[in-house]
Protein backbone atom coordinates (compact mmCIF):
# COMPACT_ATOMS: atom_id res chain seq x y z
CA UNK A 1 0.00 0.00 0.00
CA UNK A 2 0.88 3.41 -0.98
CA UNK A 3 0.01 7.19 -0.50
CA UNK A 4 -2.69 5.63 1.43
CA UNK A 5 -4.16 3.10 -1.42
CA UNK A 6 -3.95 -0.44 -2.61
CA UNK A 7 -0.53 -0.97 -5.09
CA UNK A 8 -1.84 -3.69 -7.74
CA UNK A 9 -0.27 -6.58 -6.81
CA UNK A 10 -0.68 -9.64 -9.13
CA UNK A 11 0.33 -13.23 -7.89
CA UNK A 12 4.05 -13.79 -8.44
CA UNK A 13 4.61 -10.02 -7.50
CA UNK A 14 4.81 -11.33 -4.22
CA UNK A 15 6.14 -13.95 -1.69
CA UNK A 16 3.17 -16.11 -1.32
CA UNK A 17 3.83 -19.35 0.41
CA UNK A 18 6.11 -20.04 3.45
CA UNK A 19 7.95 -22.83 1.27
CA UNK A 20 9.44 -21.05 -1.59
CA UNK A 21 8.71 -23.98 -3.17
CA UNK A 22 4.91 -23.86 -3.65
CA UNK A 23 5.41 -20.36 -5.29
CA UNK A 24 4.71 -21.12 -8.87
CA UNK A 25 1.77 -23.38 -7.76
CA UNK A 26 0.23 -20.89 -5.60
CA UNK A 27 0.44 -18.24 -8.19
CA UNK A 28 -1.24 -20.42 -11.35
CA UNK A 29 -4.02 -21.18 -8.76
CA UNK A 30 -4.73 -17.20 -7.81
CA UNK A 31 -4.74 -16.62 -11.48
CA UNK A 32 -7.29 -18.82 -11.68
CA UNK A 33 -9.22 -17.53 -9.36
CA UNK A 34 -9.04 -13.94 -10.50
CA UNK A 35 -10.26 -15.44 -14.40
CA UNK A 36 -13.17 -16.90 -12.23
CA UNK A 37 -14.29 -13.96 -10.29
CA UNK A 38 -13.78 -11.76 -13.92
CA UNK A 39 -16.48 -14.29 -15.52
CA UNK A 40 -18.51 -14.57 -12.74
CA UNK A 41 -22.30 -13.00 -12.89
CA UNK A 42 -21.24 -10.48 -10.30
CA UNK A 43 -17.77 -9.07 -12.20
CA UNK A 44 -19.97 -5.94 -13.39
CA UNK A 45 -20.07 -4.61 -10.24
CA UNK A 46 -16.37 -6.00 -8.85
CA UNK A 47 -13.77 -3.04 -8.05
CA UNK A 48 -11.24 -5.63 -7.01
CA UNK A 49 -10.33 -8.90 -5.09
CA UNK A 50 -8.12 -8.29 -2.72
CA UNK A 51 -5.91 -11.04 -1.33
CA UNK A 52 -5.64 -11.43 2.94
CA UNK A 53 -4.59 -13.75 5.35
CA UNK A 54 -1.41 -16.04 5.13
CA UNK A 55 -0.86 -15.97 1.84
CA UNK A 56 -1.25 -12.29 1.69
CA UNK A 57 1.47 -12.40 3.94
CA UNK A 58 3.89 -15.02 2.13
CA UNK A 59 2.92 -17.04 5.69
CA UNK A 60 0.93 -19.62 3.10
CA UNK A 61 0.91 -23.28 4.70
CA UNK A 62 1.32 -25.81 1.53
CA UNK A 63 3.50 -29.19 2.28
CA UNK A 64 4.92 -31.78 0.07
CA UNK A 65 2.47 -34.48 -0.69
CA UNK A 66 3.49 -38.28 -1.98
CA UNK A 67 0.88 -38.54 -4.10
CA UNK A 68 -0.42 -35.36 -4.83
CA UNK A 69 2.79 -33.38 -5.06
CA UNK A 70 1.53 -30.62 -2.52
CA UNK A 71 -1.15 -30.77 0.29
CA UNK A 72 -2.42 -26.93 0.95
CA UNK A 73 -3.00 -26.19 4.54
CA UNK A 74 -3.89 -22.38 4.36
CA UNK A 75 -7.33 -21.71 2.83
CA UNK A 76 -7.36 -18.61 0.23
CA UNK A 77 -8.64 -15.74 1.39
CA UNK A 78 -10.41 -13.05 -0.25
CA UNK A 79 -12.06 -9.73 0.04
CA UNK A 80 -14.05 -9.03 -3.31
CA UNK A 81 -14.69 -5.30 -3.10
CA UNK A 82 -17.93 -4.27 -5.07
CA UNK A 83 -19.74 -1.15 -6.24
CA UNK A 84 -23.10 -0.86 -5.32
CA UNK A 85 -26.27 -0.17 -7.10
CA UNK A 86 -24.63 -2.09 -10.09
CA UNK A 87 -25.99 -5.76 -9.33
CA UNK A 88 -28.06 -7.22 -6.28
CA UNK A 89 -26.59 -8.04 -2.96
CA UNK A 90 -27.97 -11.71 -3.67
CA UNK A 91 -26.53 -11.80 -6.85
CA UNK A 92 -23.45 -10.72 -5.92
CA UNK A 93 -23.05 -13.66 -2.80
CA UNK A 94 -24.72 -16.30 -4.99
CA UNK A 95 -21.79 -15.33 -7.58
CA UNK A 96 -19.13 -15.67 -4.53
CA UNK A 97 -20.94 -19.23 -3.86
CA UNK A 98 -20.72 -20.14 -6.89
CA UNK A 99 -16.93 -19.42 -7.53
CA UNK A 100 -16.28 -20.55 -4.10
CA UNK A 101 -17.76 -23.58 -5.19
CA UNK A 102 -16.53 -24.36 -8.59
CA UNK A 103 -13.07 -24.26 -7.30
CA UNK A 104 -13.25 -26.34 -4.05
CA UNK A 105 -15.16 -29.15 -5.68
CA UNK A 106 -12.56 -29.43 -8.90
CA UNK A 107 -11.22 -32.78 -8.43
CA UNK A 108 -7.53 -31.80 -8.60
CA UNK A 109 -8.11 -28.77 -5.63
CA UNK A 110 -10.13 -31.21 -3.43
CA UNK A 111 -7.24 -33.79 -3.51
CA UNK A 112 -5.10 -31.08 -2.83
CA UNK A 113 -6.95 -29.81 -0.13
CA UNK A 114 -6.89 -26.31 -1.66
CA UNK A 115 -10.28 -24.00 -0.45
CA UNK A 116 -11.28 -20.75 -1.36
CA UNK A 117 -13.18 -17.96 1.11
CA UNK A 118 -14.15 -14.88 -0.59
CA UNK A 119 -16.14 -12.42 1.32
CA UNK A 120 -17.80 -9.22 -0.56
CA UNK A 121 -17.84 -6.14 0.85
CA UNK A 122 -19.73 -2.62 -0.55
CA UNK A 123 -16.92 -0.29 -1.30
CA UNK A 124 -17.96 2.44 0.94
CA UNK A 125 -18.09 -0.52 3.72
CA UNK A 126 -14.53 -0.55 3.53
CA UNK A 127 -14.75 2.97 5.00
CA UNK A 128 -16.68 1.77 7.13
CA UNK A 129 -14.52 -0.99 8.68
CA UNK A 130 -13.72 -0.61 12.54
CA UNK A 131 -10.25 -0.32 14.00
CA UNK A 132 -9.91 -4.52 14.72
CA UNK A 133 -7.30 -7.02 14.54
CA UNK A 134 -8.81 -8.19 10.80
CA UNK A 135 -8.35 -4.58 9.63
CA UNK A 136 -5.17 -3.88 10.42
CA UNK A 137 -3.97 -6.43 9.05
CA UNK A 138 -5.40 -5.75 5.92
CA UNK A 139 -3.94 -1.98 5.85
CA UNK A 140 -0.71 -3.80 6.60
CA UNK A 141 -0.61 -6.71 4.25
CA UNK A 142 -3.53 -7.33 1.73
CA UNK A 143 -2.49 -7.25 -2.13
CA UNK A 144 -4.79 -6.46 -4.71
CA UNK A 145 -4.45 -8.90 -7.25
CA UNK A 146 -7.33 -7.92 -10.14
CA UNK A 147 -8.77 -4.28 -9.63
CA UNK A 148 -8.45 -0.35 -9.91
CA UNK A 149 -6.73 0.92 -6.83
CA UNK A 150 -8.38 4.15 -7.12
CA UNK A 151 -11.84 2.61 -6.64
CA UNK A 152 -11.14 1.20 -3.66
CA UNK A 153 -11.02 3.12 -0.19
CA UNK A 154 -8.42 2.31 2.13
CA UNK A 155 -10.26 1.26 6.11
CA UNK A 156 -8.80 4.19 8.62
CA UNK A 157 -6.30 2.89 11.21
CA UNK A 158 -4.81 4.23 13.56
CA UNK A 159 -0.91 2.83 13.53
CA UNK A 160 -0.97 2.10 16.94
CA UNK A 161 -1.55 -1.34 17.92
CA UNK A 162 -3.50 -0.10 21.20
CA UNK A 163 -6.39 1.14 18.92
CA UNK A 164 -7.39 -2.63 18.68
CA UNK A 165 -10.48 -2.74 20.83
CA UNK A 166 -9.62 -5.79 23.44
CA UNK A 167 -13.38 -6.82 22.43
CA UNK A 168 -12.45 -7.49 19.43
CA UNK A 169 -9.53 -9.90 20.20
CA UNK A 170 -11.67 -11.53 22.96
CA UNK A 171 -14.37 -12.26 20.00
CA UNK A 172 -10.82 -13.85 17.97
CA UNK A 173 -10.96 -16.14 21.11
CA UNK A 174 -14.67 -17.14 20.99
CA UNK A 175 -14.19 -17.69 16.96
CA UNK A 176 -11.79 -20.29 17.48
CA UNK A 177 -13.48 -21.99 20.50
CA UNK A 178 -15.99 -22.46 17.54
CA UNK A 179 -13.70 -23.66 14.99
CA UNK A 180 -11.71 -25.57 17.65
CA UNK A 181 -14.85 -28.06 18.38
CA UNK A 182 -14.96 -28.43 14.63
CA UNK A 183 -11.98 -29.90 14.35
CA UNK A 184 -12.57 -31.65 17.40
CA UNK A 185 -15.76 -33.51 16.07
CA UNK A 186 -14.32 -34.40 12.78
CA UNK A 187 -11.47 -36.07 14.90
CA UNK A 188 -13.63 -38.19 17.25
CA UNK A 189 -15.89 -39.26 13.83
CA UNK A 190 -12.19 -39.99 12.22
CA UNK A 191 -13.18 -38.29 9.28
CA UNK A 192 -9.94 -35.63 9.22
CA UNK A 193 -6.23 -37.01 9.11
CA UNK A 194 -3.56 -36.26 11.70
CA UNK A 195 -2.15 -33.54 9.52
CA UNK A 196 -5.58 -31.59 9.03
CA UNK A 197 -5.66 -32.05 12.99
CA UNK A 198 -2.32 -31.04 13.59
CA UNK A 199 -2.78 -28.12 12.00
CA UNK A 200 -5.52 -27.01 13.21
CA UNK A 201 -4.65 -26.78 16.47
CA UNK A 202 -1.20 -25.16 15.59
CA UNK A 203 -3.44 -22.33 14.44
CA UNK A 204 -5.62 -22.30 17.20
CA UNK A 205 -2.33 -21.63 19.44
CA UNK A 206 -0.97 -19.18 17.58
CA UNK A 207 -4.72 -17.02 17.37
CA UNK A 208 -4.82 -17.40 21.13
CA UNK A 209 -1.53 -15.76 21.26
CA UNK A 210 -2.69 -13.15 19.18
CA UNK A 211 -6.20 -12.21 21.32
CA UNK A 212 -4.00 -12.14 24.28
CA UNK A 213 -1.08 -9.97 22.38
CA UNK A 214 -4.22 -7.21 21.99
CA UNK A 215 -4.75 -7.48 26.23
CA UNK A 216 -0.99 -7.44 27.04
CA UNK A 217 -0.07 -4.37 24.28
CA UNK A 218 2.10 -6.16 22.28
CA UNK A 219 0.66 -7.21 18.92
CA UNK A 220 1.79 -6.90 15.52
CA UNK A 221 0.23 -7.74 12.62
CA UNK A 222 1.75 -10.83 10.88
CA UNK A 223 3.22 -13.86 12.72
CA UNK A 224 6.54 -13.47 12.17
CA UNK A 225 6.55 -10.43 13.71
CA UNK A 226 4.26 -10.75 16.85
CA UNK A 227 6.01 -14.15 17.99
CA UNK A 228 8.78 -12.73 20.30
CA UNK A 229 6.42 -9.64 21.42
CA UNK A 230 4.09 -12.90 22.40
CA UNK A 231 6.29 -15.06 24.13
CA UNK A 232 8.00 -12.05 25.95
CA UNK A 233 4.98 -11.05 27.45
CA UNK A 234 3.63 -13.95 28.62
CA UNK A 235 7.09 -14.81 30.22
CA UNK A 236 6.39 -11.22 31.93
CA UNK A 237 3.29 -11.98 33.03
CA UNK A 238 2.66 -15.56 34.18
CA UNK A 239 0.72 -14.43 36.96
CA UNK A 240 -2.30 -14.01 34.56
CA UNK A 241 -2.85 -17.81 33.92
CA UNK A 242 -0.03 -19.17 36.04
CA UNK A 243 3.53 -19.82 36.14
CA UNK A 244 3.41 -23.11 34.89
CA UNK A 245 0.01 -22.57 32.24
CA UNK A 246 1.89 -19.34 30.99
CA UNK A 247 5.13 -22.39 30.16
CA UNK A 248 3.26 -24.67 28.95
CA UNK A 249 1.24 -21.52 26.41
CA UNK A 250 5.02 -20.62 25.38
CA UNK A 251 6.12 -23.63 24.15
CA UNK A 252 2.89 -24.67 22.51
CA UNK A 253 3.08 -21.20 20.88
CA UNK A 254 6.48 -21.36 19.53
CA UNK A 255 5.94 -25.17 18.15
CA UNK A 256 3.09 -23.65 16.46
CA UNK A 257 4.44 -20.97 14.90
CA UNK A 258 7.46 -23.25 13.78
CA UNK A 259 4.99 -25.65 11.82
CA UNK A 260 2.76 -22.60 10.87
CA UNK A 261 6.37 -21.36 9.04
CA UNK A 262 7.23 -24.29 7.38
CA UNK A 263 10.15 -24.52 9.95
CA UNK A 264 8.86 -27.87 11.00
CA UNK A 265 6.62 -30.33 10.08
CA UNK A 266 3.48 -31.76 11.68
CA UNK A 267 4.61 -35.20 12.63
CA UNK A 268 2.18 -37.52 14.16
CA UNK A 269 1.28 -37.22 18.17
CA UNK A 270 -1.63 -37.50 20.42
CA UNK A 271 -4.37 -35.09 19.35
CA UNK A 272 -6.56 -36.29 22.03
CA UNK A 273 -4.57 -35.17 24.83
CA UNK A 274 -3.54 -31.77 22.88
CA UNK A 275 -7.63 -31.25 22.50
CA UNK A 276 -7.56 -31.67 26.50
CA UNK A 277 -4.58 -29.51 26.96
CA UNK A 278 -6.01 -26.62 24.82
CA UNK A 279 -9.56 -27.00 25.98
CA UNK A 280 -7.49 -25.93 29.78
CA UNK A 281 -5.72 -23.20 28.74
CA UNK A 282 -8.44 -21.50 26.19
CA UNK A 283 -10.90 -21.65 29.42
CA UNK A 284 -8.37 -20.41 31.73
CA UNK A 285 -7.75 -17.41 28.91
CA UNK A 286 -11.39 -16.84 28.55
CA UNK A 287 -12.27 -16.34 31.70
CA UNK A 288 -9.09 -14.16 32.14
CA UNK A 289 -9.62 -12.12 29.50
CA UNK A 290 -13.79 -11.65 29.95
CA UNK A 291 -12.67 -10.83 33.52
CA UNK A 292 -10.65 -8.20 32.32
CA UNK A 293 -13.15 -7.03 30.04
CA UNK A 294 -15.98 -6.90 32.85
CA UNK A 295 -13.39 -5.46 35.73
CA UNK A 296 -13.33 -8.89 37.85
CA UNK A 297 -11.24 -11.91 38.62
CA UNK A 298 -13.85 -14.80 39.31
CA UNK A 299 -14.48 -17.53 36.76
CA UNK A 300 -17.69 -17.84 34.90
CA UNK A 301 -18.54 -20.57 37.65
CA UNK A 302 -20.62 -23.04 36.22
CA UNK A 303 -21.76 -23.55 33.00
CA UNK A 304 -24.77 -20.86 32.59
CA UNK A 305 -22.08 -18.34 33.74
CA UNK A 306 -20.50 -18.29 30.53
CA UNK A 307 -23.91 -17.09 28.61
CA UNK A 308 -24.12 -13.89 31.60
CA UNK A 309 -20.96 -13.33 31.29
CA UNK A 310 -21.44 -13.18 27.48
CA UNK A 311 -24.60 -11.24 27.75
CA UNK A 312 -22.92 -8.55 30.18
CA UNK A 313 -20.20 -8.26 27.96
CA UNK A 314 -22.64 -7.22 24.90
CA UNK A 315 -23.52 -3.38 24.85
CA UNK A 316 -27.55 -2.11 24.42
CA UNK A 317 -26.32 -0.78 20.58
CA UNK A 318 -24.32 -4.38 19.98
CA UNK A 319 -27.32 -6.11 20.48
CA UNK A 320 -29.80 -3.34 18.47
CA UNK A 321 -27.16 -3.84 15.49
CA UNK A 322 -27.13 -8.09 16.29
CA UNK A 323 -31.32 -8.10 15.86
CA UNK A 324 -31.63 -5.21 13.15
CA UNK A 325 -29.33 -7.41 10.55
CA UNK A 326 -31.17 -10.53 11.61
CA UNK A 327 -34.51 -9.70 11.31
CA UNK A 328 -33.73 -7.33 7.78
CA UNK A 329 -32.87 -11.34 6.19
CA UNK A 330 -36.14 -13.13 6.76
CA UNK A 331 -35.66 -16.20 4.62
CA UNK A 332 -32.02 -16.87 6.65
CA UNK A 333 -34.11 -16.25 9.78
CA UNK A 334 -36.17 -18.85 9.01
CA UNK A 335 -33.48 -21.47 8.74
CA UNK A 336 -32.55 -20.69 12.39
CA UNK A 337 -35.93 -21.94 13.44
CA UNK A 338 -38.00 -20.23 16.18
CA UNK A 339 -36.21 -22.47 19.10
CA UNK A 340 -32.94 -20.96 18.39
CA UNK A 341 -35.06 -17.13 17.95
CA UNK A 342 -36.52 -17.66 21.29
CA UNK A 343 -33.88 -19.12 23.11
CA UNK A 344 -31.29 -16.49 21.66
CA UNK A 345 -34.02 -14.18 22.99
CA UNK A 346 -33.52 -15.02 26.18
CA UNK A 347 -29.64 -15.29 26.66
CA UNK A 348 -30.02 -11.21 24.50
CA UNK A 349 -28.56 -12.13 21.46
CA UNK A 350 -28.44 -14.48 18.25
CA UNK A 351 -24.40 -13.71 19.30
CA UNK A 352 -24.58 -14.37 22.57
CA UNK A 353 -26.53 -17.66 22.35
CA UNK A 354 -23.72 -19.27 19.60
CA UNK A 355 -20.79 -18.80 21.12
CA UNK A 356 -21.85 -19.29 24.66
CA UNK A 357 -23.08 -22.82 23.10
CA UNK A 358 -19.77 -23.05 21.48
CA UNK A 359 -17.56 -22.59 24.79
CA UNK A 360 -19.59 -24.96 26.59
CA UNK A 361 -19.46 -27.39 23.93
CA UNK A 362 -15.39 -27.47 24.57
CA UNK A 363 -15.22 -26.21 28.07
CA UNK A 364 -17.46 -29.58 28.68
CA UNK A 365 -16.86 -32.05 25.89
CA UNK A 366 -16.25 -35.20 27.99
CA UNK A 367 -19.86 -34.45 30.05
CA UNK A 368 -21.68 -33.30 27.14
CA UNK A 369 -20.62 -36.92 25.31
CA UNK A 370 -21.82 -38.77 28.38
CA UNK A 371 -24.64 -39.64 29.90
CA UNK A 372 -23.82 -38.07 33.55
CA UNK A 373 -26.04 -35.76 35.21
CA UNK A 374 -24.44 -32.35 34.38
CA UNK A 375 -23.95 -33.56 31.00
CA UNK A 376 -27.50 -34.24 30.69
CA UNK A 377 -28.82 -31.42 31.88
CA UNK A 378 -26.27 -29.21 29.53
CA UNK A 379 -27.46 -30.73 26.81
CA UNK A 380 -31.59 -31.17 27.42
CA UNK A 381 -31.22 -27.29 27.40
CA UNK A 382 -28.91 -26.56 24.57
CA UNK A 383 -30.58 -29.32 22.48
CA UNK A 384 -33.68 -27.31 22.84
CA UNK A 385 -32.34 -24.30 22.21
CA UNK A 386 -31.14 -25.33 18.66
CA UNK A 387 -33.61 -28.16 17.85
CA UNK A 388 -31.07 -31.46 18.11
CA UNK A 389 -33.16 -34.63 18.99
CA UNK A 390 -30.77 -37.97 19.38
CA UNK A 391 -30.48 -40.93 21.62
CA UNK A 392 -27.17 -41.62 22.13
CA UNK A 393 -25.09 -39.36 24.21
CA UNK A 394 -21.81 -38.87 21.51
CA UNK A 395 -24.36 -38.39 18.64
CA UNK A 396 -26.51 -35.77 20.48
CA UNK A 397 -22.65 -33.97 21.04
CA UNK A 398 -22.04 -34.19 17.33
CA UNK A 399 -25.52 -33.19 15.92
CA UNK A 400 -25.40 -30.39 18.54
CA UNK A 401 -22.01 -29.50 17.41
CA UNK A 402 -22.93 -29.43 13.93
CA UNK A 403 -26.31 -26.83 14.66
CA UNK A 404 -23.56 -24.50 16.49
CA UNK A 405 -21.26 -24.47 13.70
CA UNK A 406 -24.21 -23.90 11.18
CA UNK A 407 -25.86 -21.17 13.39
CA UNK A 408 -22.71 -19.80 13.72
CA UNK A 409 -21.90 -19.68 9.47
CA UNK A 410 -25.39 -17.94 9.45
CA UNK A 411 -24.17 -15.40 11.83
CA UNK A 412 -21.11 -14.49 10.14
CA UNK A 413 -23.30 -13.88 7.01
CA UNK A 414 -25.81 -11.32 8.52
CA UNK A 415 -22.67 -9.13 8.67
CA UNK A 416 -21.61 -9.74 4.56
CA UNK A 417 -23.11 -7.68 2.11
Amino acid sequence: MTDGAFNLSPPGSFPLSADPAFEDEVRRELEQLIVRVRNCAAAPSVAGVLLTGSFARGEGTVIAHPRTRSRWLSDVECLVVVRGGIVSKREIQQSMRQVEGDTNSDLANAERGIKVELRAILTQGMTRLRPAIFTRELCEHAKLLWGDPGAIPVPRMPSSGDAISKYDAFRLLNNRIIEQIAVRSEYADRVSDSTTTAYSLAKFWIDLGTSLSVFLGCYRPGYRSRQKPVEDALAAHKEILGAEMCGRLISRFRNAMAQKLGQTGFPPGDPAQEFNEAVEIARATWNWESGQLLGTNTAAGDWRGIFARLSNLETAAQRFRGWARVLRRPSELRQLGPRAMLAAARVGSLATLIYGTGCVIDFFWDEIGSDRSRGTEMVAELCRALGVEARDASERRRLLTRATLGAWEQHLRFAAV
